[in-house]
């Protein structure tokens, strides 16, 4: 994935974009790693949310690919 996209999903974790996705699945890991670096903010943490979002995306690609296009643009 893009630089950009990986600085989105980072501010997307943290808390500083917003954004709403139609697959309940891809809301439901973005609250999941927004509570887990809520829990514990250091950097590993959110390296570790971004490889994980990465996974996701990269395995459900063909149904998540209107969320990676939308996430590239914000």
């Amino acid at each position: 994935m893009s630089t950009q996209f990986n600085s989105n999903l980072e501010k997307i974790v943290q808390g500083k974009l917003q954004y709403k996705s139609d697959l309940l699945g891809n809301n439901l890991l973005i609250s999941r790693l927004q509570r887990k670096y809520a829990a514990d903010s250091t950097p590993q943490v959110l390296q570790e949310c971004v490889r994980e979002f990465n996974a996701f995306f990269e395995k459900y690609k063909h149904v998540s690919q209107k969320d990676i296009d939308a996430i590239q643009k914000l």
